[in-house]
């Protein structure tokens, strides 16, 4: 059993520009920033980083942060839902998948789950298995129906070639908008 990533955390206000930041303190080998989902820096240091220096790298890159924080502030953040909920959105889904394959003459998955992903909209497996996520039913119905087709064509397509999206095409030939329109949507963590 690999050993559990210990690190420690250090809550800091940059020198110049006083940019709060929480410190995670591991080992590494190279400093690294993110954000949260409200937008709070964190930074991923290695052990013996001086706090200079990892100021001067946060205040270096204060463009990239005020710019990520604009397109995490620009998204919908979906509501957590409890498993009692998930399970009730999870029948709707189904039922919802099970109308549109009635129409759709395409390849049919093997099976359809539902389930409550943090980074993903939908997946298909090589043995046919589509999974849906338990907050599509909290996106617009086209939202839906876009990832739906888009699971679907992994069905022919295992990749994102050039005959996938044409495949893609086939059903949702303005898929590029609902792509975009997609990626407003933060899906909640676990």
């Amino acid at each position: 059993m690999p050993a559990r990533k210990t690190y420690q955390i250090k809550e800091h206000v940059t020198g110049n520009l006083g940019i709060p930041v929480t410190i995670r303190f591991a080992r590494l080998k190279r400093l690294r920033i993110t954000l949260d989902e409200e937008g709070n820096v964190i930074a991923h240091a290695p052990n013996r980083m001086t706090l200079k220096d990892i100021d001067r790298f946060i205040e270096g890159n204060v463009d990239w942060i005020e710019k990520t924080r604009k397109k995490i502030q620009s998204k919908t953040h979906l509501a957590y839902i409890d498993e009692a909920e998930q399970r009730r959105k999870a029948r709707i889904i189904k039922a919802r998948v099970s109308a549109f394959l009635v129409t759709y003459d395409g390849k049919k998955p093997n099976r359809i789950f539902v389930r409550n992903m943090s980074s993903r909209w939908g997946s298909c497996s090589s043995n046919g298995n589509i999974s849906l996520n338990v907050y599509l039913l909290d996106v617009e119905p086209e939202l839906f129906e876009y990832v739906l087709v888009h699971e679907l064509s992994h069905l022919y397509h295992m990749n994102h070639s050039a005959a996938f999206w044409e495949q893609v095409v086939k059903y949702c030939p303005d898929y590029k908008e609902k792509r975009a329109r997609l990626r407003k949507y933060e899906i909640p963590k676990k």
